[in-house]
């Protein structure tokens, strides 16, 4: 378990084996501090014929049907992108009835907000009136985007982002030997977001993203505006979001107006590229060239 989630995961345990834990939980919070984690390890319990205080035995045969990843009554309902109405109703079939294990049955939604409205809908009846020894678990990243009666039924967990130390620890045993404060607030203070783009082959990592940028800042031929903008586009959001993170942090050390116009312009750039159709090369080129000069 996650050092920052132990004491939640706990009191969720609790509340379970006291027969208190409601059906239908809702973990919200920023991408990357690993909600799906505790999601999976409170799942596991629930699945588990012996818990305890410490979570599932792992021994029983529930625990040997989960552990090789056939347990009949855990169910993962995800999409690549929408959740639809059908998907939803199959999941909800696969609940109905007697738990196959003759235990409890455990329906997770990683991205609940990718539901559409319909799937939703479908899925407000099990949540008001779920089948016995029935458990819901639904994580979102962007609680705003769920309906107002999926959240009236849910018990709601706001997780925060886990502490500046906690994810320094949690990032150099895991192999992250350049972790660092100013590493973590690049990625929006997510640890696990951290670990997964210095770990991706492909993805723009801010240490990219860095070097780059002093490439630019230094007249380098190759980091033009124009070359950067371009080998950039894919990940133009979050390049707009560090180049606002760059020029606040100038500036708050510097009070140059220069960086103080590079962060208005940063903050623009953010906005527009939230647009459809945006040509995000463009944006960035423009945003770049504030930083040229």
């Amino acid at each position: 378990m996650l050092p920052w989630f132990e004491s939640l995961y706990a009191q969720l345990i609790s509340r379970y084996l006291s027969k208190k834990l409601h059906h239908g939980l809702l973990f919200s919070g920023a991408k990357g501090i690993g909600k799906y984690s505790l999601a999976l390890a409170l799942s596991n319990t629930l699945l588990c014929k012996q818990p305890s205080s410490q979570g599932p035995c792992e021994q029983c045969q529930s625990c040997r049907l989960r552990l090789a990843g056939n347990h009949p009554d855990f169910h993962i309902l995800e999409s690549e992108k929408q959740l639809g109405v059908d998907k939803i109703r199959e999941g909800i079939a696969k609940l109905a009835g007697t738990a196959q294990m003759g235990g409890n049955k455990v329906l997770l939604l990683p991205q609940a907000d990718s539901m559409t409205e319909a799937a939703a809908n479908a899925l407000l009846k099990t949540l008001e009136e779920p089948t016995n020894n029935t458990f819901l678990i639904l994580i979102t990243d962007r609680i705003n985007k769920l309906m107002p009666t999926i959240l009236s039924r849910c018990e709601k967990h706001a997780l925060p982002l886990p502490s500046v130390s906690d994810s320094l620890n949690y990032l150099t045993r895991n192999g992250v030997e350049e972790a660092s404060e100013s590493l973590l607030a690049a990625y929006g203070h997510a640890p696990l977001r951290v670990e997964e783009a210095l770990r991706g082959e492909d993805e723009l990592t801010y240490r990219t993203f860095v070097e780059g940028m002093q490439a630019l800042l230094a007249g380098d031929v190759d980091s033009q505006p124009y070359t950067l903008a371009n080998k950039w586009q894919d990940n133009a959001s979050q390049v707009a979001s560090w180049c606002q993170k760059m020029a606040h942090d100038d500036y708050v050390k510097l009070q140059q107006p220069r960086d103080y116009s590079r962060y208005k312009a940063s903050i623009e750039a953010v906005k527009t590229l939230q647009h459809a159709g945006v040509n995000k090369s463009m944006v960035l080129f423009g945003l770049l060239k504030q930083f040229q000069h």
